[in-house]
This record gives structure tokens, C-alpha cells and sequence, in this order.
């Protein structure tokens, strides 16, 4: 629809009355010889609606025919324009520039986004394409996108597909990412050893490659071997093997939380202000003539490109939505500083011991130099096995 809007105001187009009794026949007349009318209202008299300019003209001896009356009301489009600012000399040539300088710059490479990453962030994918060449302000011609999408394959082992797709001065870079199996253990190719991460007595024990000695209900302390990776067959022969084994054992953990009794907090003052900066390719314009607050606030940055007739240019507004906070120094008693440490304390058990099986949890907590210290001590069933390479002399 853009197109014919746009082929309309090139020729230009009027609109015209025609007021008679034979509207129809002379409406049929121009129907049967390819005369173009849109956006017609009509009564038994009367008639208002658009053609082009130069077909206008062909409705004249159809008007003579049916007896009715025509007149043009207003003329539109690049004809009427053209004759309007002929004169004009510097308002043509600044409409030309203008459209000059927009077909130029869509020659290079205004926006890049990233679509389809979940776990590769976006900025390192970026960072690699840049190294090869595709950043804001490249040369489109210049730029291969089956031999960025190539390198980039081979560099970023996290990407199982990639597509560069160029429209106008937008890159757009899809990716797929490959599902890569959890990271459990050393590489298959390395002897390894079972170790004891932490003391304690051995609850369960599942050995799915290795030898071992222990069993259920033996006392180990951290650092001690629990599964070998060195194998001595039936016949005495060695081999080396990748041991793995789930180990699970009763042992005490511990965790620390620390809490000042003095602290220094954001608090928010309710003040909010918009700022608006012009942006050209890196650098920023500010759009405000006040100075600039030097006041601590948090914002959240809005970027609306200049994109005229749906064509990129290294224009933006950037608009800073900012909330203004205040830095307030704040003491704790002794009962507030434990209810913050045992709200932290949850928190690290959450982290920590997620996989866990507790089974005693006994706190204590101490006042110390303006710190409130609080002490979890636990006993629980947990994983304590940890692979430890086998260094072979080559």
C-alpha cells in the first residue's frame, strides 16, 4: 500500500467534484476506459473523489458527454510541490541532501542484534564479530556473512548454528546453542582418583568405575583416597582408569555469617527525572540544558532509533528514566542484626547445602569488634567425593 501512496505522489493526484444527473453513466464511461478513481462518495447528483493528474484530463470528454459539471477542489503530490518551491532553490536542495545523506548512510551497518542466545551472552558473541570485522559503522559490502557465520561456528563451541542476515542497516544474528552434557567430571580421557572433599563416615557408597577398599560405615578424613583410578585385573595386570562414584557420607559444615552493626544503605527519596541525550554511533549529546545533578540514582535506559521511511541511520534518542536515592548510615541492635543474619543464613543454606541431607542445625552467635556473628554448625548426609587427575610419567 506504501508503494501505490508513494507512486500517487510522484504523478500527482487531485481531488474533483462532478455534479450532474447522469453520475453513473459518466462513472461507468470511466470505468470501461481504465480511468482509476479511489475514495469515492457519491449521491444521485453529486460526486467527489481522486485520480491522477494526468488522468483527470481523459474525464473531460466523458463530462461533455453525460452533461454534468467538473472542477478540480485541490491538487496534491510532487507536481504541485515542484511548482510550489520552484523558486526555492535551497529548501529542493536541502530535501535532496537530506535523502542523499539517508541513502548513503544506508550503506553501513547501523543496529546489530543477537536473538536466540540464552546461556552465551550476547556481548561475547558481539565482541567475536567485531574481532572479524561487523561492528556499528561497517561497510555492508564489505562484510561476508557465510564466512562471519563460519569462524564464529568454529570459535564459539557453545553455538551448534548461526545465521548473519543483513536488511537495510540492521544485522540481525540468530543462534542455536548446543545442549552440552553437565560438567561432572575430568575429561574421559584422564585418570582420576575419588577423594574425600570433606571428613566424615561413609553412609552409601555406588562405584561405577574404579577400586576400593572401604565400605559403608568407614571414617575417612578429607584429602583420603576413597576410589582408585589405578585397576590391578585378575591376571596382575595395571590399568588406569577415569573413577567415578557417588560417595555419600555423615559430616559436619559449617557456615559463617557476618553482619556489621553499622551500616551504610540506599534510601530512596521519591524524586524521579527523565533525561534525553542525542546519540551518534558511541557518543552522547545531552538534550537538557540544566547541570547535570551529581546525585547517586539508579535509571533505566529506553533507546529509540531514527529510522525515517523504515531506513537505519547512527541517529538515537536515548532517554534516562532515573529514581534518586540517599546513602543513610543505619545501626543494628543486637535482635535486628541476628534477624538479618538468619535471613542470610537461609540464603547460604539454599546455596551451600541444596543437595544436602541436614540433620542437626545448631546456631550461636557473638558480638564482635561491630560485628554480629553468627555460627551454623551442621550434621548431614551429603556427595563428598571429588576426582583428583592421576599425573603419568610420559
Amino acid at each position: 500500500m506504501f508503494i501505490v501512496r508513494f507512486l500517487r505522489f510522484v504523478c500527482g493526484y487531485v481531488r474533483f467534484h462532478v455534479n450532474g444527473v447522469f453520475i453513473e453513466r459518466f462513472l461507468n464511461l470511466a470505468s470501461r476506459n481504465g480511468i482509476h478513481l479511489w475514495n469515492g462518495t457519491k449521491t444521485q447528483t453529486q460526486y467527489t473523489g481522486y485520480t491522477l493528474m494526468s488522468q483527470y484530463k481523459k474525464l473531460r470528454p466523458f463530462a461533455k458527454k453525460t452533461g454534468v459539471q467538473m472542477r478540480i477542489e485541490e491538487r496534491f503530490g510532487w507536481p504541485v510541490w515542484r511548482r510550489k518551491y520552484r523558486r526555492r532553490v535551497g529548501f529542493v536542495a536541502g530535501i535532496l541532501l537530506f535523502f542523499g545523506i539517508l541513502t548513503f548512510l544506508g550503506n553501513f551497518v547501523w543496529t546489530i542484534e543477537v536473538v536466540g542466545n540464552e546461556t552465551v551472552s550476547s556481548d561475547e558473541i558481539l565482541d567475536y564479530l567485531k574481532e572479524e570485522g561487523l561492528k556499528v559503522g561497517s561497510y555492508k559490502k564489505a562484510l561476508n556473512p557465510r564466512e562471519l557465520e563460519r569462524k564464529t561456528l568454529l570459535e564459539l563451541k557453545e553455538l551448534s548454528w548461526i545465521a548473519v542476515n543483513i536488511t537495510g542497516s540492521t544485522v540481525t544474528v540468530e543462534v542455536n546453542e548446543r545442549i552440552l552434557p553437565p560438567d561432572m567430571y575430568l575429561d574421559n580421557d584422564k585418570a582420576c582418583n575419588i577423594v574425600a572433599r570433606y571428613s566424615g563416615q561413609i553412609d552409601s557408597m555406588n562405584i561405577y568405575d574404579g577400586q576400593s577398599d572401604l565400605k559403608v560405615g568407614d571414617t575417612v578424613l578429607a584429602g583420603d583416597l576413597i576410589v582408585s583410578g589405578i585397576v590391578e585385573d585378575g591376571k596382575g595386570q595395571t590399568r588406569f582408569v577415569h573413577a567415578r562414584a557417588d560417595i555419600k557420607a555423615y559430616t559436619e559444615y559449617e557456615i559463617k555469617i557476618e553482619v556489621p552493626l553499622r551500616q551504610v544503605k540506599r534510601v530512596q527519596t521519591g524524586e524521579k527525572s527523565i533525561k534525553k541525550y542525542l546519540q551518534i554511533l558511541t557518543w552522547r549529546v545531552p538534550l537538557f540544558w540544566e547541570k547535570d545533578r551529581e546525585e547517586n540514582y539508579d535509571f533505566r535506559q529506553t533507546t529509540i532509533p531514527f529510522a525515517p521511511f523504515g531506513l537505519s541511520t547512527p541517529f538515537a534518542v536515548v532517554e534516562e528514566n532515573r529514581v534518586y536515592y540517599t546513602q543513610e548510615t543505619v545501626e543494628y541492635n543486637a535482635v535486628q542484626a541476628k534477624e538479618e543474619a538468619l535471613r542470610l543464613l537461609q540464603e547460604q543454606e539454599k546455596i551451600q547445602l541444596e543437595e544436602a541431607n541436614i540433620l542437626e542445625r545448631e546456631l550461636s552467635g557473638s558480638e564482635e569488634k561491630g560485628i554480629y556473628l553468627l555460627k551454623a554448625s551442621y550434621l548431614c548426609i551429603m556427595e563428598i567425593g571429588r576426582e583428583q587427575e592421576i599425573f603419568l610419567e610420559r
